[in-house]
């Protein structure tokens, strides 16, 4: 039998072998749509662990993006002629681009309103290099992300150590200078969505909030669980979980109003 899931693993992993060399050498697309499809379950476990064990304000989807970075550098650095699996140094390489993700956004606290737009100005210029063929101008990512190009800018202040280099020229890096969030405004507004400026405010006056009341606010009204599952999760009766929903409404309710 040892022998027979030894044969097994060795023939998978010539398989895997092959789509690495067809997708480095041609650059073929569906070889690398099966190594992710192959390697989906293994993502799919360490993202949910994560997501999982530790409060963040990130959603599983958001972390799923994180982990998908790191099969891909596996994909892109696992040597061919190694006599590991490239299982398992998919496994090493995914949990570790989630660490230093952490890590990182742990040491630097930018607000989770600023990673997303982050986020979408990164994929937005990735999608719009390959499709003109070019780096695109800071206009045409603008346009694409829905936000004023002094926006955008500002936002690529918060991460000095940006990589989009259609942004690299027009940005000054200067550490002391705080970035202008009055100019952080979408270029139209959309239906059954806020502008961005009214989500920053939002984001900020949950910000306001106690550590607790920010755990309870995002586990009831963005994670969906109900005051039992909050409770079971913070070690708090549900009773408590209750009042401290109301307490987190009237604050939140109060600080609109004033906004308003």
């Amino acid at each position: 039998m040892r022998g027979s899931t030894a044969t097994t693993g060795r023939v998978q992993n010539d398989r895997v072998v092959r789509l690495i060399i067809s997708y480095r050498e041609d650059g073929d697309r569906r070889a690398i749509e099966r190594l992710l499809d192959l390697h989906g379950r293994i993502l799919r476990h360490i993202v949910k662990r994560y997501a999982s064990s530790t409060y963040s304000a990130e959603t599983y989807e958001d972390l799923l993006q994180v982990g998908y970075v790191g099969l891909l550098k596996a994909v892109q650095g696992y040597r061919v002629d190694s006599s590991a699996k490239f299982s398992s140094y998919a496994y090493a390489m995914i949990d570790g681009e989630l660490r230093h993700h952490f890590r990182d956004t742990g040491l630097v606290k930018r607000p989770r309103w600023a990673r997303s737009l982050y986020s979408r100005i990164s994929e937005a210029t990735t999608s719009l290099t390959s499709e003109l063929g070019r780096p695109p101008l800071p206009e045409e990512v603008a346009k694409e992300v829905n936000v004023t190009v002094e926006g955008v800018m500002e936002v690529m202040k918060i991460f000095l150590d940006t990589n989009v280099s259609s942004l690299d020229e027009t940005f000054t890096r200067d550490g002391d200078e705080s970035p202008d969030l009055s100019a952080i405004k979408s270029l139209q507004y959309e239906t059954f969505s806020l502008p961005v400026e009214d989500r920053i405010h939002l984001e900020q006056v949950l910000e306001s909030l106690s550590e607790v009341q920010q755990k309870v606010v995002y586990l009831f009204f963005y994670k969906d669980l109900s005051q039992t599952e909050i409770g079971k999760m913070l070690g708090l009766p549900q009773r408590k979980i209750s009042r401290i929903i109301a307490s987190s409404a009237r604050s939140l309710k109060d600080r609109l109003g004033a906004w308003n």
